[in-house]
């Protein structure tokens, strides 16, 4: 819970200190619009549109913590599948096989949090059903 209370108020000063970007990149699972992003840390929200589903990647250089804000779907992390709802938060660790699946028929919503060297070169995808490599 404590992740979940320190994500909030990283959004919150964000805005406060006018440093929301409101940059969105289009994806072919939906869309993910940058709230804050430097160097070592970034705030994303990230929307997957119903029946959609990231790439099942990893990453080399950086950990994630992920907040389901709202739509249901199947988290796959590392090899295991989980129903998840709004609430589910995990944090994603440097090597860990993730991916999300909305299974719903609405928008999924989820917080996504980097932190160590963020970028989006540092994708690992295992799998994607966009063959994109």
């Amino acid at each position: 819970m404590d992740s979940v209370i320190e994500t909030c108020w990283f959004y919150n000063a964000c805005k406060k200190r006018g440093k929301l970007m409101g940059n969105i990149v289009s994806k072919p699972w939906g869309s993910y619009e940058d709230i804050f992003r430097s160097d070592g840390v970034v705030f994303k929200t990230i929307t997957v549109s119903p029946g959609e589903e990231i790439s099942y990647q990893q990453h080399h250089k950086r950990s994630e913590f992920w907040y389901v804000l709202k739509g249901v779907g199947i988290f796959k992390y590392n090899g295991t599948n989980w129903k998840v709802k709004p609430g589910f938060n995990i944090h994603v660790r440097i090597n860990d096989a993730h991916q999300i699946i909305n299974t719903g028929e609405t928008d999924m919503v989820i917080y996504e949090m980097q932190f160590g060297v963020c970028t989006e070169e540092d994708i690992v995808r295992l799998e994607d059903k966009y063959n994109r490599g």
